[in-house]
């Protein structure tokens, strides 16, 4: 699984634009939470205002962009979901378990990814890595032609794929097990330790292809 091309080697996925779409779908939500149920407002009410953060990111996203965020729709999607259950239903766990469908629908995606002609992961990375700017959108679209470049995507799209399902599923025992004072915290913090484990596995792979790759390089040098 090697990239078998200088190019390859020089690919480093950046995380920037991650970063503060997670900051601003899940972390801001969770201290609003926080905050509101420590003040005695209902969990349903308190989830509601928070799912102010990702409608407010995905319309400026549209506003700058003219395209949405997908973690900012995806998550907005699982708010409005989970807390229309939670109404029907008068069980706040639906709410708190709203993050679960969200990165199952979204582990699913990366799955269903590998059967098309480019993975999940090779367009988060070109949204993310690119900045929309044209002459880097077309680099990276080029490193597709690497065969090692490839296989690299593709490995790292079925990892994030059952890690997020994995995490899906252990939400939903949070949610549906736990107190909602308890769960509130547990279920957002289980997710950012999901994404940041798979954002440091990530780059850790990254770094050995790259070590590998460089590796090659100076042997067939020698």
């Amino acid at each position: 699984m090697t990239p078998t091309s200088p190019e390859s080697a020089a690919f480093t996925p950046r995380f920037g634009g991650l970063y503060r779409s997670l900051a601003i779908n899940v972390g801001l939500p969770l201290i609003v939470v926080q905050v509101l149920l420590h003040r005695g407002v209902p969990a349903v009410t308190a989830l509601a205002v928070a799912a102010i953060f990702p409608f407010a990111d995905a319309v400026v996203g549209l506003a700058r962009k003219r395209r949405f965020d997908p973690l900012a729709v995806l998550s907005l999607i699982a708010i409005v979901g989970g807390l229309a259950t939670s109404a029907l239903s008068g069980n706040p766990a639906f709410a708190v378990a709203k993050e679960s469908v969200f990165t199952f629908v979204f582990g699913i995606a990366f799955l269903a990814s590998l059967a098309a002609k480019r993975p999940l992961i090779f367009q988060l990375g070109r949204e993310f890595s690119t900045g929309g700017d044209p002459a880097l959108m077309a680099m990276w679209d080029a490193r597709w032609e690497i065969p090692g470049f490839r296989r690299v995507m593709r490995l790292i799209t079925a990892v994030w794929g059952v890690g997020l399902l994995l995490e899906a599923f252990l939400r939903l025992i949070v949610a549906f097990t736990l107190p909602v004072a308890i769960s509130t915290i547990a279920s957002p913090v289980l997710g950012i330790a999901t994404i940041g484990g798979l954002i440091a596995w990530t780059l850790f792979y990254i770094r050995t292809i790259r070590r590998r790759v460089a590796a090659a390089q100076a042997a067939s040098a020698g």
